[in-house]
């Protein structure tokens, strides 16, 4: 779950990313000739992951719903070397998911690697929680995701490669006040298990990252609502030893997008700093 947390009070602090060393990027040349579509790329760990492929050789499709945010992405990658273009698409807008997918592969001369992280978040009271909330949530989180894997297949059975889809620690580990977010991204574990099995005689590699509390852009959206127990939510989603970054992030999707997981299919990945141990 990609989220901020708090303290003591109604009002609560957010904690500070954390503070350690960035790593170097391993194995700089493992996508040397890949094609890549990274969704969510505009920003937080969408933006991060696009980089780092970029960054060991990929050629990048950076697709969200935010063109300009996604140039600003392609830009940092073509600054350092890299090869991408952007893509606007808004995966709730489902006609137009396909045609964005199969643009990209043209584009690109097939595709390899899909990572889908375009995705939202929020704690709300069971309560208040709205239908439109309830499908709006759903409709990002685990139809959109459907929507881009079942687009991307054509390209992908062709020669095997790797989907990495978006879970969250909040699916893996109850959280209070998420019942669509997690009933979302609970949504996407089951998706990617089915996957794997379906596809691995194919020779594509299915999997998925739960991220924990990270310092992204939704993160806002994980402050406890009003009227909620602010201890209840500090005590399951604080952070240990502060945010993670999306740069860790990135390094994980990108492991399993890599022949370094060759063997690895069908797994759930937390990546939270021990929070969910």
């Amino acid at each position: 779950m990609a989220t901020s947390s708090s303290s003591s009070s109604s009002s609560p602090s957010e904690p500070a990313p954390s503070t350690r060393p960035s790593s170097p990027v391993a194995g700089a040349s493992r996508f040397t000739g890949s094609r890549a579509l990274v969704t969510g790329a505009a920003s937080g760990i969408g933006a991060a992951t696009a980089q780092r492929l970029a960054a060991e050789g990929a050629q990048v499709a950076c697709l969200d719903r935010d063109r300009a945010g996604a140039e600003v992405t392609v830009a940092a990658i073509t600054a350092a070397g890299g090869r991408a273009f952007a893509l606007e698409c808004d995966l709730l807008d489902r006609p137009t998911v396909g045609p964005a997918v199969d643009r990209a592969a043209a584009e690109l001369g097939g595709l390899d690697v899909v990572c889908n992280i375009a995705g939202l978040g929020g704690l709300v009271l069971d309560e208040d929680l709205t239908l439109d909330q309830w499908d709006h949530t759903i409709g990002v989180n685990l139809t959109g995701t459907w929507l881009v894997c079942q687009a991307a297949l054509p390209h992908l059975l062709d020669g095997g490669g790797a989907i990495v889809n978006t879970t969250s620690t909040a699916a893996t580990n109850a959280t209070p006040y998420a019942s669509a977010y997690a009933a979302s991204k609970g949504g996407v574990i089951g998706l990617t298990r089915s996957m794997a099995v379906t596809h691995a005689a194919a020779g594509l590699r299915v999997n998925c990252v739960a991220p924990g509390p990270t310092d992204t852009p939704i993160a806002e959206t994980f402050l406890p609502p009003d009227g909620a127990d602010v201890n209840l939510v500090t005590s399951v989603i604080l952070p240990f030893g502060g945010l993670g970054r999306p740069e860790d992030l990135a390094a994980t999707f990108a492991f399993l997008a890599s022949a370094d997981a060759a063997h690895v299919n069908g797994h759930v990945l937390k990546v939270d700093g021990g929070q969910r141990a």
